[in-house]
């Protein structure tokens, strides 16, 4: 003898079943990521305060590298300008203090990446920390090795130069 059940459900059940099957389904199917998920986007604004510069290298003189280092502090003022109030440089081991408040200009491009130039003719390419914390400087002026760090030690509101 053959028995068959019939499976009794009431049709609000059986939406509800369906409803909680159809959202497991759609969580479970990963979403793809937006390419802008982790963008990060820098400016001139990133780069705004006090910062404290060390960096040493070498300049190349009639094919001999001559060490350098340099201690400085430079103001970023968020619109592209920058002083430089204190620095001291050591070229071969000869102190040299140039004069203070050498101005420049500075790009900062939406990668974190940039350039500042000075016054009196250093340049660097900038590496920038999207928080603005600090920057990676390499000198690209001719005949230099230098490279070295900016980390922000002040915002420009407390800076009383």
């Amino acid at each position: 003898m053959n028995v068959t059940r019939t499976h009794n459900t009431a049709p609000g059940k059986s939406l509800l079943l369906s409803a909680a099957v159809a959202v497991a389904a759609g969580l479970a199917i990963p979403t793809a990521a937006s390419a802008n998920d982790d963008a990060v986007t820098c400016g001139l604004k990133t780069v705004r305060g006090v910062y404290d510069f060390h960096a040493s290298g070498f300049n190349i003189v009639s094919g001999a590298a001559l060490p350098k280092a340099i201690i400085e502090r430079v103001v970023f003022d968020g619109y592209g300008g920058v002083l430089t109030p204190l620095v001291a440089l050591s070229i071969n081991g000869t102190i040299i203090q140039p004069p203070q408040g050498n101005p420049g200009v500075y790009t900062v491009d939406a990668d974190c990446t940039g350039t500042l130039t000075f016054a009196d003719g250093p340049m660097f390419r900038l590496q920038i920390r999207p928080d603005g914390r600090s920057l990676n400087m390499l000198q690209t002026n001719p005949n230099t090795v230098m490279q070295g760090t900016a980390e922000k030690v002040l915002p420009l509101s407390a800076w009383a130069g």
